[in-house]
């Protein structure tokens, strides 16, 4: 655990509150809020753009990191030779 670690994910939390439950005004069963959370995740992480990652989506700058990572496997594996 650090620092900066915990501020992302209490950030994470506020942003979740503001988005998603402060917007109801009722209080869900522990299945809706599920079901909510569930779609809502689906959403931040695939439609959402985030402006800390150049107003991209988490997975499209997941899909950067990946495409990055098999471009230094490739790198070292024709040093091996």
């Amino acid at each position: 655990r650090s620092p900066k670690t915990n501020a992302h994910v209490e950030r994470f939390i506020q942003t979740v509150e503001k988005e998603l439950w402060m917007i109801e005004g009722t209080e869900p069963t522990v299945d809706e809020m599920n079901r909510k959370l569930f779609r809502y995740l689906s959403f931040y992480n695939f439609v959402r753009p985030h402006q800390g990652l150049g107003y991209k989506t988490p997975v499209e700058k997941f899909e950067e990191y990946i495409k990055k990572l098999q471009g230094v496997h490739h790198v070292l594996n024709e040093n091996k030779k």
